[in-house]
């Protein structure tokens, strides 16, 4: 019989799922996809190779990367180590140039102090408004990383006062006559250009006749001095000691003419509900920015002032705009993790899912929101991502991806578990980072606690979800992906042992979008040569005493680092140098009709091959290794690259569990489109 497979959008599926050949997903699964990824159309492709960026600061030391992103072009990627920040642009750590004005900082890494601890990074959370990044910790009050410019970077403890000066030197003078008197209270405060109002000014009393008795051509006058950044102030006079709205001025004085109090709009009250009680976690919602989890109260939400980032100040009674304090209520203390902002704000907590707004969709302070339990899995610490309307969150246990979308019909959020089919690939282990490529092949990048990789391509509305996993000669231990020029691209830190010592290096995926051999790297801890013709490559200290691979336009070749430097057989222009990973592609077990438990035969393959490399192997069942033949176009040009039906014969025995195994080490790209087998299977009498 002949059969053939023409998708493997099911990507790698765990053992249980070999016998289930009637399933959707196993027409469309992989036994074994390693160092390779799942195209949305279909398609299998080796992954891109790692390319060197650099030596973490302190080697011994874990650390972690952290995005930060101001928009589409101006994007950094932020190595966090022990009680210090450095900064890589564009696939190389920024350098204070030549002529920077501090003569002592010329030529060095550019590099913020931090209070966090290495132990500490991994509960770092954070959250981004245009230049400035904010991060929680426990342990810690907020900072926010403000980005002045490319080599000026800045760390400062945040202030939740708010940003204008309440104005000073408050006056009140009675105009009229001094009969029926009683005592009056006045305050004022300042308003800035982002409508942001100061906290109140000193109260001052003055006495005056019963309202009852004022007559015409009598008032108060109150006065004060300008604050700094103000645009108008509010003015507000005391009934039974609540101090309610009388009106504005834009100058510095304000006539009160027996104006009628307003109590729905009161004098704002001061509050910082962070002191010794910081939070441990942070968001943006509705012009809002969301605290949540502080040691004191970890169930409790604190959010700004609408149209502020650090004014938490209340009103008596609250008004819209006012912040606001929320506890969700579980029948059992669970903190919260994360907050994500959607259509709604969605809360994820270590037992729940729930969603936060206003009944009538508007985040307000009164009426007050209202929480609403979605499902009852909970997060872990890992940050989820989001891809389109769907958030992807790490089930407390660690070894469990769900995504989590709002439902028209149901008018609410509900999702699915994402591992099901491929948790082998999590079995024993944990996801300790995660992070979101979402252009151009849509995988959300997992780093596993035994240092493993794993890889999902995950489109919702395609129904795609497809795992593939990736080894290194190392540990992978923290991922981030930001946009560089068409392509979100990856970053890691790998830990590697290289002449006997540990070394933590920073790490960039080369990208997959290539028109020839020698255009992309596949090589780990890789670097490339472009220019005049060499035979003598320097500059590998990294790489010290390992054997590397060398793509030399077009030509593979390996070589050992000896004194950081390779010495090739001819001279090339085009070279990348660095440590090969093995590309691995094998595909469930071939059944027809009832063919279980028969023996098969495997005589022919055929595999359809897209922009490739000819140079992969088929291995048989003995492990023999049959190179397919490469045509004469691709021997004459070793950066060609071709699209054919590639035909091999196959050296196998019979056995049960049948099927295509494709390998290839080579630093050379292989796309699969297709694979077709013509298999004998034994009478079944």
């Amino acid at each position: 019989m002949r059969v053939t497979q023409n998708s493997f959008t099911g990507g790698e599926l765990s053992t249980p799922l070999n016998a289930r050949n009637d399933l959707a997903k196993y027409q469309a699964g992989l036994k074994i996809l390693k160092n390779g990824f799942v195209h949305q159309e279909g398609a299998v492709s080796n992954r891109a190779g790692l390319e060197f960026v650099g030596e973490t600061k302190e080697s011994q030391k874990q650390s972690r990367l952290i995005p930060f992103s101001f928009n589409t072009e101006q994007t950094y990627v932020i190595e966090a180590g022990d009680k210090y920040f450095r900064f890589i642009k564009d696939g190389g750590y920024i350098v204070y140039p030549d002529d920077y004005e501090d003569e002592i900082l010329r030529g060095k890494i550019v590099e913020v102090e931090t209070p966090y601890t290495t132990d500490e990074l991994p509960l770092l959370k954070y959250a981004q408004n245009a230049d400035v990044l904010t991060i929680c910790h426990p342990n810690h009050p907020q900072i926010e990383l403000s980005r002045n410019s490319h080599y000026d970077w800045s760390v400062e403890t945040i202030d939740f006062t708010p940003k204008i000066k309440a104005p000073a030197n408050i006056k009140a003078v009675w105009t009229g006559k001094s009969e029926n008197t009683r005592k009056y209270q006045y305050l004022v405060t300042a308003v800035n250009d982002n409508d942001e109002e100061s906290v109140r000014s000193s109260v001052v009393e003055v006495t005056g006749r019963y309202e009852g008795y004022w007559a015409v051509g009598e008032y108060m006058t109150i006065s004060w001095d300008a604050a700094d950044g103000a645009v108008e102030y509010n003015i507000y006079r005391s009934v039974n000691g609540i101090f309610a709205y009388i009106g504005t001025s834009t100058t510095t004085s304000f006539t009160d003419e027996k104006i009628e109090p307003d109590l729905s709009a009161t004098a704002p009250i001061e509050k910082n509900p962070f002191e010794n009680n910081y939070p441990s976690v942070v968001n943006y919602f509705q012009q809002r920015k969301i605290y949540a989890n502080t040691k004191q109260n970890p169930q409790t939400i604190y959010t700004s002032q609408t149209g502020t980032s650090d004014n938490f100040n209340v009103s008596r009674p609250l008004v819209a705009s006012d912040a606001i304090t929320l506890t969700i209520s579980e029948r059992e203390v669970n903190e919260i993790r994360h907050i994500v902002a959607m259509n709604d704000l969605v809360v994820l907590t270590s037992s729940a899912e729930w969603k936060v707004n206003g009944t009538d969709g508007a985040f307000s302070a009164s009426p007050a929101p209202v929480a609403k339990p979605q499902s009852y899995y909970g997060c872990s610490h890992v940050m989820p991502v989001v891809s389109g309307n769907m958030i992807l969150f790490v089930q407390a246990g660690g070894s469990v991806l769900r995504d989590l979308g709002y439902t028209y019909v149901s008018d609410s959020y509900d999702g699915d578990e994402l591992t099901i089919f491929a948790n082998h690939l999590f079995k024993g282990r944990q996801i300790i980072d995660m992070a979101y490529a979402k252009e151009p092949f849509r995988i959300v990048w997992c780093v596993l606690s035994d240092g493993k990789l794993a890889g999902l391509t995950y489109n919702r509305k395609q129904e795609i979800s497809g795992w593939h996993r990736h080894e290194t000669d190392g540990n992978f231990e923290s991922v981030v992906c930001i946009r560089e020029g068409f392509e979100d691209v990856a970053y890691f830190i790998v830990r590697r042992i290289i002449n006997g010592e540990v070394k933590r290096y920073v790490e960039r995926m080369a990208t997959r979008i290539i028109n020839n051999a020698t255009d992309s790297i596949f090589l780990d801890s890789a670097l490339k040569y472009e220019g005049a013709p060499v035979d003598v490559l320097h500059g590998l200290e990294h790489l010290e005493g390992k054997e590397v691979y060398v793509n030399a336009d077009g030509g593979v070749e390996w070589h050992t680092v000896k004194d950081g430097s390779i010495t090739l057989h001819n001279e090339a222009s085009i070279i990348s140098v660095g440590l090969p990973y093995e590309f691995e592609f094998k595909t469930l077990s071939i059944e027809g009709e009832n063919t279980h438990g028969l023996k098969k035969l495997v005589n022919r393959a055929s595999v359809k091959i897209n922009e490739s490399r000819e140079d992969f192997f088929i291995v048989g069942s003995n492990l023999i290794e049959v190179q397919n033949e490469r045509s004469i176009e691709s021997i004459n040009d070793p950066s060609l690259l071709v699209s054919k039906d590639a035909d091999v014969t196959i050296y196998s025995d019979w056995q049960e569990e049948a099927a295509i195994h494709i390998k290839q080490k080579y630093p050379l790209p292989i796309s699969i489109l297709s694979v077709s087998a013509v298999v004998d299977v034994e009478n079944a009498a």
